[in-house]
């Protein structure tokens, strides 16, 4: 007989499994409600609170928190450019003066850090024209912002003349060469000296140093090129320049060309001409040219055998000559001994008159050493004040 084998029964669940789970499932669910009504979205249970619970306000953007102070404090919207790099971070660029930005700069920074945001870099930078203020902005490692405050620079003005004060033992300066360098100009108008600043026609930048030049009160002359003996191929291959070689008429044409180059000009000085001033002929057309245009020359005595001053005289045109080169040689130590001596020979004259250049050395030695005028009882003037 066969017997069979009983069927086993699988084992039941407990019921506390499908409590488990189920309380799983409704905690999850309300889990989900909650931080659906927390974001102000559709919720089934918690809906209840929404009359009593107000609504989160969104925190306000980086960008924005700029925005509104700058608003606030009076800078307008077309000095503010923004967009957004290829991270994703916000840049700010904006166009104010010095002293806007030094009223803005703490105001902003406590606004910043309200907005519980720290500037974590801060950069200043300059070029011949504007300072530039960078600022990196990061708030709880989220949101970036990058800040250029871009400040066009304030220029020293040169300080007047005093009325009814005819100063003593006067010296007068003239820096030659410019036009090539908008640092040499601003350089210069650091110095707070009236120092004459001579500008060689169809020089690249010699229109924008003059302009510079006359906005802050400085005294203009063109450096006007004539032939020179040494070196002629290099020397003489400057445009405008008048050569021994020319007709009355073609000297004429070149010198009104060469005047009409450099605007604000007050008077004339030439840039080399040792082949040039010794020829009185010469000197005489060209002089004349000036005379019509009621300026004044001074001769750079570039050479022993110039007779430039005395032609100027003799047509009745104020004129004055030059008694000291600062920068023959490029040593701040020979700079310094020549500014002493032309110091030096002011005050036993009277005046005199000394002419440099715009190289770095002569720069630093007038920065370092120009108030010395004041021990040697000298006053600095613009040379206009020393023609006769």
């Amino acid at each position: 007989m066969r017997t069979s084998n009983p069927v086993k029964e699988s084992p039941k669940t407990p019921w506390i499994i499908y409590v488990i789970f189920s309380l799983i499932a409704i905690t999850s669910a309300a889990g989900l409600d909650y931080i659906n009504w927390l974001k102000g979205e559709k919720s089934y249970v918690f809906s209840i609170f929404s009359e009593s619970r107000k609504p989160i306000k969104p925190e306000i953007s980086l960008s924005q928190v700029v925005l509104d102070r700058l608003t606030n404090q009076g800078i307008p919207d077309d000095s503010v450019s923004r967009f957004k790099d290829q991270a994703g971070i916000d840049h700010l660029k904006v166009d104010l003066s010095q002293a806007e930005y030094k009223n803005i700069e703490p105001r902003l920074r406590q606004d910043l850090q309200n907005a519980k945001a720290e500037i974590v870099k801060k950069e200043e930078q300059e070029d011949a024209e504007k300072i530039y203020f960078l600022w990196d902005v990061e708030r709880l490692e989220i949101e970036k912002l990058a800040i250029l405050f871009s400040c066009k620079k304030e220029l020293p003005k040169v300080p007047e003349k005093i009325p009814g004060i005819k100063p003593k033992n006067k010296v007068a300066l003239i820096m030659d060469d410019m036009g090539y360098s908008l640092d040499a100009i601003y350089d210069i108008l650091s110095l707070q000296e009236p120092i004459t600043v001579a500008i060689i026609p169809f020089s690249p930048l010699g229109e924008q140093t003059a302009q510079i030049a006359h906005q802050n009160g400085l005294e203009i002359l063109l450096h006007l090129p004539l032939e020179s003996i040494n070196n002629a191929e290099a020397n003489n291959a400057i445009e405008g320049i008048i050569s021994t070689d020319m007709s009355e008429q073609e000297i004429i044409t070149l010198v009104e060309r060469n005047l009409d180059q450099v605007p604000y000009i007050s008077g004339v000085n030439n840039h080399m001409g040792s082949k040039v001033t010794p020829n009185e002929l010469m000197m005489h057309t060209i002089l004349q040219r000036l005379k019509q245009r009621n300026l004044f020359f001074v001769d750079s005595r570039t050479t022993g055998k110039s007779v430039a001053y005395d032609v100027a005289l003799k047509l009745e045109i104020p004129t004055a000559q030059r008694q000291v080169f600062l920068d023959g040689e490029l040593d701040e130590a020979y700079i310094r001994e020549k500014l002493i001596e032309l110091f030096t020979l002011a005050q036993k004259r009277g005046e005199a008159v000394g002419i440099c250049h715009p190289l770095p050395e002569t720069l630093k030695v007038l920065k370092d050493y120009f108030h010395l005028a004041k021990e040697y009882d000298v006053t600095p003037v613009f040379i206009s004040e020393l023609v006769h």
